[in-house]
């Protein structure tokens, strides 16, 4: 007979609880301290827009590309405010010029707008770690809970996005809290399973349209299987996880349209079709789809909703997403590459390191392999993806590595300094983001060469999305006397800040001038704006990148997202 497991004693429970609670505190402080002080991101003015619309009217004419759940938390935390929502977007085509209006010009400051709308989202990281924690512990054990919630909230990648108003961080926490009852579904003893799965899988899908692939590439976790089970033969295991499965995916769909119901409750049948012919025929280019979303939405308005929303989404990705950088080059459409490198120079090597650790480990083998298998599935099947535009599309990944990084504490491990090595590797992880720190969001690991070395892979939401430009209006004195000439593709304008300024004129030509650019807008900024049809802008913006590529030189950084340029003569 073997040995009955050792149990750990009381003192280490409690060590571990406060030791949990205090790394989770330091992460959310991370995040607060960094969300405090950035800028409205390119996506958050319309986030912000869509909750208070969904909370307050429920006419849902604004961002039908995203689900309605990760607005409506922003949305919420505005209540109280005297936020006055944005106009109608259907009547007036001009967004961005509403979206400003709405953010910085109310009657709440844009500051205070966006700081209590990130707030729900520090919720969100917290409440991940506690998924993250209870996952590794119903696992690999109480050591191991402890443990995968220190990487997690040590995560740069995790910190960063926890403080923005987005759809990421919340399918990442569905997803992650969807494995117990995922794992839960080949025992036919435990009943609510299916229906706990399916909830998770329909409010996963209430945050984003692509959570249907993420569900799909974690499900070779059913072949792990649970801590100390057996299964029964192979056809009755399968005949009993399908039909379970099955009833997951009934109550996902119950739970999705249930929320689009009474996110949209009060819009109009005449609002849902402009928004089909717009989204799916002009833009998607599909007849057949906004016809079939049209019709969808006579019969039951939700479905129709459901419709618009994923079929512009897949549309999208078909007709293309517009131009994206990758590695020095500027194309349309995506690379099959992409997501790969951006998560090599993205990951933290503490946590990397600790989750090789955890899979070379007896416990945690089948459960590396598991991770191994659900990151490629997910390379594989967004090879054809055109959006090519963030590590935060496969930021479920870094939760993985953190659980398998706990396994490595099992007691099943011959390695005896096992925990010396964990406690290393978090203090390179914790080195890492306290390095980078306030600006997370620019994160690129040492072997990358850093958020300097980084601009030569990735831009947008993986180093410039805006989030410097009140940074540098607070550092544009100490560069020049007069307002800075900035141009900075973000939630925000320059012209907002008085010691900022829009690009003049002859500004380009004038020797000696200073210049404030974005990574983003310098790497592909003329064939963004090419792509929508501003080719004045997009002219002088190419003769700008021109002269700083070919006279100018950069003397400063704002973050590692915006670079301060001096042209010589």
């Amino acid at each position: 007979m073997s040995d009955p497991p050792v149990l750990p004693s009381k003192k280490k429970i409690l060590f571990e609880r406060w030791v949990s609670l205090f790394v989770a505190l330091l992460g959310a402080t991370l995040v607060v301290h960094h969300m405090a002080g950035d800028a409205a991101t390119t996506d958050e003015p319309v986030h912000i827009a869509a909750g208070v619309e969904i909370v307050r009217d429920g006419t849902g004419r604004w961002n039908p590309e995203h689900p309605p759940l990760a607005k409506a938390l922003a949305g919420f935390a505005l209540t109280g405010l005297d936020v006055r929502p944005a106009d109608d977007p259907i009547a007036n085509p001009s967004h961005a010029a509403l979206l400003m209006n709405f953010l910085c010009a109310n009657r709440t400051p844009a500051e205070t707008i966006l700081f209590r709308a990130r707030l729900p989202f520090v919720a969100l990281f917290l409440a991940l770690l506690a998924a993250v924690r209870r996952e590794a512990r119903r696992r690999f054990g109480a050591a191991a809970g402890g443990v995968a919630l220190a990487f997690a909230a040590l995560d740069p990648n995790l910190v960063a996005h926890a403080g923005v108003v987005h759809t990421d961080l919340a399918v990442t926490l569905f997803l992650v809290l969807s494995l117990a009852p995922l794992a839960r579904i080949p025992d036919e003893t435990d009943r609510f399973a299916p229906v706990a799965l399916g909830v998770l899988w329909g409010l996963a899908f209430l945050s984003k349209y692509s959570a249907p692939l993420l569900v799909l590439v974690t499900l070779p976790l059913l072949f792990v299987g649970e801590p100390g089970t057996r299964e029964n033969s192979t056809a009755h295991r399968v005949a009993r996880v399908g039909s379970r499965l099955l009833l997951s995916t009934l109550t996902a769909i119950l739970v999705v349209l249930f929320g689009f119901s009474l996110a949209y409750r009060n819009q109009s049948p005449s609002d849902r079709e402009a928004l089909a012919r717009n989204r799916l025929l002009v833009k998607g280019r599909s007849v057949a789809a906004a016809d079939f979303a049209v019709a969808a939405g006579r019969v039951f308005p939700p479905l129709g909703n459901v419709a618009i929303g994923a079929l512009s989404v897949a549309l999208q990705n078909r007709v293309g997403g517009g131009p994206s950088y990758f590695m020095g080059r500027v194309s349309e459409g995506g690379s099959p590459w992409y997501f790969p490198v951006a998560f090599l120079v993205k990951v933290s090597l503490g946590l990397l390191a600790g989750a090789a650790l955890g899979a070379f480990s007896p416990a945690g083998h089948r459960y590396g392999l598991f991770v191994a298998g659900a990151l490629a599935a997910f390379f594989v099947l967004s090879a054809g993806s055109a959006y090519n535009i963030g590590v935060r599309h496969l930021l479920f990944a870094f939760p993985l590595l953190a659980i398998l990084a706990g396994s490595a504490t099992s007691p099943e491990s011959r390695f005896s300094g096992r925990g010396l090595l964990l406690g290393i590797l978090l203090l390179v992880e914790a080195f890492e983001v306290l390095a980078v720190h306030p600006h997370e969001l620019a994160f690129f690991n040492a072997a990358a060469g850093g958020s300097q070395g980084g601009r030569r892979f990735l831009v947008d939401s993986n180093l410039d999305w805006g989030q410097d430009l009140a940074r540098l209006s607070a550092a544009a004195p100490s560069y020049s006397p007069v307002p800075l000439p900035a141009i900075v593709f973000g939630g925000e304008l320059p012209r907002r800040y008085a010691a900022l300024r829009p690009l003049a004129p002859g500004d380009e030509d004038r020797p000696g001038a200073l210049v404030a650019i974005g990574e983003t807008p310098l790497a592909l900024g003329p064939e963004l704006l090419a792509s929508k049809g501003a080719a004045r802008d997009a002219t002088r913006l190419e003769a700008l990148r021109r002269a700083l590529y070919t006279r100018g030189a950069r003397i400063g950084t704002i973050g590692g997202s915006i670079g301060i340029w001096r042209l010589k003569p």
